[in-house]
């Protein structure tokens, strides 16, 4: 068996989905008992998660939620905190940049406040609806942990979607009919 170094990985990788419902008659809460399920069979862990719904007459509701632990969302915190001090200061911004995101955890500052989820709800439809979450994988933490040990560098990501699938299958037909111009001429 291959001994694999121990290299600890806190969360595992952390992605955003954010959905627009046109009609939020049809949501019966389908969606966010899928997520709850995915999270009992520890698959993936809310980070983060709000929904906004705004009712024919204009009338906004919403809904936030995490499964962090104060000590995970302060750690969290931190973590993007010095991730991005150290993309705008070097070492030195890494340092100050944990302490902030780990105060604004701490604050509970790192979600949206009132004032913000009102702006995205003026800019939905009325009997309409909007969905964002954070989730994170815990399927893939020791599946990092492994890579990490191995120096990997992750060089792209992405989901393969319908759109991305019918859009390949245009440029494709696209490249055939050119190759096949090419060949009667």
């Amino acid at each position: 068996m291959v001994s694999i170094p121990e290299h600890k990985v806190e969360f595992g990788p952390i992605q955003m989905l954010a959905l627009g419902f046109p009609n939020q008659e049809n949501l019966h809460g389908e969606l966010i008992s899928e997520l709850f399920r995915l999270s009992d069979y520890k698959i993936i862990r809310m980070v983060g998660f709000l929904a906004i719904a705004k009712n024919l007459q204009g009338k906004i509701a919403s809904l936030q939620l995490t499964q962090l632990s104060d000590d995970d969302r302060i750690k969290l915190g931190a973590g993007i905190g010095a991730l991005i001090g150290l993309g705008a200061a070097g070492v030195e911004g890494a340092k100050v940049g944990a302490n902030a995101g780990a105060e604004a955890a701490y604050y509970k500052e790192f979600g949206l406040d009132k004032k913000q989820i009102n702006n995205i709800a003026e800019k939905i439809p009325n009997g309409s609806a909007a969905g964002f979450v954070l989730i994170e994988h815990l399927w893939a933490k020791r599946f990092k942990e492994i890579a990490l040990s191995k120096h990997a560098v992750l060089l792209a990501n992405g989901f393969i979607t319908m759109d991305s699938l019918v859009a390949m299958g245009a440029h494709l037909a696209e490249g055939a009919r050119a190759a096949e111009n090419v060949r009667l001429k």
